[in-house]
């Protein structure tokens, strides 16, 4: 007697004759000599186990996970923290194991050297169909929803133009200066009353990245386009967060079912009035276009348009239009919640005022010349960024071709989840990862910063953030500059706020207030 049985196939019990003798019934054959018989019943018995023994090493090769339901797979027991659920299946199933996204099959990779390891492989480097995630580039255009060569031509462009026209020179910095100075005299004409955070960045934040990337300046009151910029900026994502509660971003047919209360609706709305307002400003931009004299990255982009015949290439016609949309970096997230943990531990606020205060002084605004001398305020941004990483399995890859990785296979067309929020909870490599304590990214004699590899918010690998650089500097910028003119402390209506983030792909800091108290500080 033969048992055949895996997760992907079931005989049940049954010897080879009685195989044989149900074929022959079943196609009327005349019942044959016993040697025949016993001929075909070996054949049989040899095919079987070959065939059970072939399904058992392809299961074995697959990721082991948690058990799912039906269509839904494992979605309900992710719950309203994925992220911890997510940590939680890490210490039951390993380093790599395997979940089903409804009827989606994902890897879920929780090892910073995996993940690397992963993520420089050329097979990882593929994006999920996802339609949610391809709304908002409008299929696969531009950077982050593309693969294959379409993303390796635009992620070559990007890199080079935007390099050229300002991410590598000081005049960057100065566009940023320009923007914290604003949002400094406004800090201050609140007159120390409570001020909330939510959202409190996105109009310093955005206008140095709009003005960056398309030369126009925005000014902070009285003008219509910058309350369309900060209006789009301000809806998308919210908007974008609500698709996890409702469940759209898990089980996408769900817009076509209910697409106002799955929050679809509200999604295209936000990304229509982005479309909008950058269609604007490449129309304004070719009634001024120079192609001689490129002011900036939208001039660049329209050059490399018109001079673009190939059909095929992403850059063609106003296809390359499309790919100007630009992701407006949520980088006032980032800010928010390093201004909740400085106002809940002021002994690493003031010990990152005394650096500030040594190095700068008073008399001017802090520069990123000063950053390698301000070790500690690094340290800081760096344990924020591990406690709190604004995606905690970053951007979803996809894989575009079969591997066997570490003894498991992950297959074409697998969704690959890189839990870099289990790597920076991991007491085996912290010991203490609950605890906010930014010593552990800096030397004894705190002159020396690390930056630990198991950190990893910006990704690694072929797909690493192009924008790293600048807004690590940004958020340097940022915080010397406030923190060298205010003591944030807490509102005392609000003592102890929740660090427990909002329901969402992306870990958004629970809205709270502070207070920014002028400092009296002389040379």
């Amino acid at each position: 007697m033969m048992i055949i049985e895996s997760s992907h196939f079931y005989l049940g019990k049954i010897s080879a004759i009685e195989l044989f003798s149900e074929l022959c019934y079943i196609y009327k054959m005349p019942l044959l000599t016993s040697e025949i018989i016993w001929a075909v019943a070996v054949a049989l018995t040899i095919y079987i186990i070959y065939t059970k023994s072939k399904w058992k090493n392809v299961v074995h090769q697959y990721p082991p996970g948690p058990p799912g339901l039906p269509v839904l797979g494992n979605i309900l027991q992710l719950g309203s923290t994925p992220q911890k659920k997510m940590m939680e299946w890490a210490r039951k199933y390993g380093k790599i194991y395997s979940i089903n996204i409804g009827m989606e099959y994902c890897v879920v990779v929780n090892d910073h050297k995996l993940i690397k390891e992963l993520l420089s492989d050329i097979s990882s480097t593929g994006r999920p169909d996802n339609p949610i995630q391809l709304s908002v580039s409008e299929g696969r255009h531009g950077i982050v929803n593309t693969d294959g060569e379409v993303w390796e031509a635009q992620r070559r462009f990007v890199l080079r133009k935007l390099r050229d026209v300002g991410f590598a020179k000081t005049s960057v910095e100065g566009m940023i200066l320009d923007e914290i100075s604003v949002f400094l005299d406004w800090l201050e004409s609140k007159n120390e009353s409570p001020v909330s955070c939510f959202r409190l960045f996105n109009t310093a934040v955005v206008n140095a990245l709009w003005y960056i990337v398309t030369g126009e300046k925005n000014e902070w009151s009285g003008s219509e386009s910058k309350s369309e910029l900060l209006r789009v900026a301000d809806d998308f994502i919210p908007s974008f967060q609500a698709t996890f509660k409702t469940g759209l971003l898990l089980m996408p047919f769900l817009r076509h079912i209910i697409p106002e209360l799955s929050g679809w609706n509200r999604l295209q709305n936000a990304i229509q009035g982005i479309n909008r307002l950058c269609e604007k400003v490449v129309q304004r931009h070719k009634a001024q276009f120079d192609p001689s004299c490129p002011k900036d990255f939208v001039d660049e982009y329209l050059i490399e348009i018109s001079k673009t015949t190939d059909h095929k290439s992403s850059f063609y016609g106003k296809l390359g239009e499309m790919n100007l949309k630009i992701t407006l970096a949520d980088l006032s997230t980032t800010l928010s919640w390093i201004m909740l943990y400085l106002s809940q531990y002021t002994a690493v606020q003031k010990k990152l005022q005394a650096e500030i205060d040594t190095v700068v002084g008073s008399s001017r605004l802090p520069a990123l010349s000063d950053k390698k001398q301000i070790p500690y305020l690094e340290a800081v941004v760096q344990e924020v960024l591990r406690l709190s990483p604004l995606l905690p399995n970053l951007v979803p890859h996809a894989m575009i071709a079969d591997k066997v990785f570490h003894g498991f296979l992950l297959p074409k067309g697998a969704k690959i989840f890189s839990n870099v929020y289990a790597c920076a909870h991991d007491p085996e490599i912290w010991g203490d990862p609950e605890n906010f304590r930014p010593e552990r990214f800096i030397s004894e004699d705190g002159t020396t910063i690390s930056r630990h590899e198991a950190v990893l918010p910006f990704s690694v690998g072929r797909r690493a953030c192009i924008g790293e650089t600048l807004a690590r500097d940004t958020l340097f910028l940022f915080i010397a500059c406030i923190l060298q003119r205010f003591d944030i402390v807490p509102d005392p209506a609000q003592p102890h706020p929740d660090f427990e983030p909002e329901v969402g792909p992306m870990l958004v800091p629970k809205p709270f207030t502070i207070i920014a108290k002028k400092r009296n500080v002389s040379n």
